[in-house]
């Protein structure tokens, strides 16, 4: 099914500064009282039904064009890569004094949880400096315009899944759901999204056969 035949859902969501795709498709599915992994498989469309959604379909259903969404959502990227439109960096980096409170920032902003005035709040800090602080890339790819870019160490990726999820789909699999069940029930019962892949991979290192 082409873009063009799909229709915008009856109730709308604001997709935030900093939310991860996942993260605004289960919000918007839960407002239009739809199962997040239904509306996720809906929005990436065949053949790959489990793959990454498609952000011109997520443009439809959602009412918003795919430029705002590239604006918003932290995980899309912009046409040949670049850096997100219309985005004017300050002079000197927010925060670059306390890393640990920007990727906090950074970390409950990709939830979805949270709005810029909600963090506001709860850092004590002024709506602009949290708002900067989502636009900007990540620290280790940029610099200050006020002088060098201090050298980081290097930071060793976070597993594709976690032990708390890893507790979660085994004990599913105590259940004999199947990889399909799985990838649903997290996204729908726990707010977790983890790729297809992922779970295909740790299906396969418990040794796990299924249909």
């Amino acid at each position: 099914m082409s873009s063009d035949r799909l229709a915008r859902l009856p109730v709308k969501a604001s997709p935030r500064l900093g939310e991860t795709t996942d993260s605004y498709i289960r919000r918007l599915a839960r407002a239009n009282h739809l199962k997040p992994s239904y509306l996720h498989r809906f929005i990436s469309g065949p053949p790959l039904w489990f793959g990454k959604p498609s952000l011109s379909r997520l443009a439809v259903v959602s009412g918003y064009p795919e430029r705002t969404l590239q604006q918003a959502l932290a995980d899309v990227a912009s046409p040949r890569r670049r850096n997100k439109p219309n985005v004017r960096y300050p002079r000197t980096v927010p925060l670059a004094d306390r890393p640990d409170l920007a990727l906090r920032i950074r970390e409950t902003a990709q939830s979805g949880t949270a709005t810029i005035r909600d963090l506001s709040r709860h850092h004590n800090l002024p709506s602009r400096t949290i708002r900067t602080v989502l636009e900007m890339p990540a620290p280790s790819t940029y610099k200050s315009r006020s002088g060098p870019r201090k050298r980081r160490a290097a930071r060793r990726p976070a597993p594709a899944i976690n032990d708390s999820t890893r507790a979660l789909i085994d004990a599913m699999l105590a259940e004999h759901l199947d990889l399909r069940e799985v990838w649903a029930r997290l996204m729908d019962d726990h707010d977790i999204s983890v790729s297809y892949s992922s779970i295909n991979v740790y299906f396969r290192s418990r040794q796990v056969r299924f249909a």
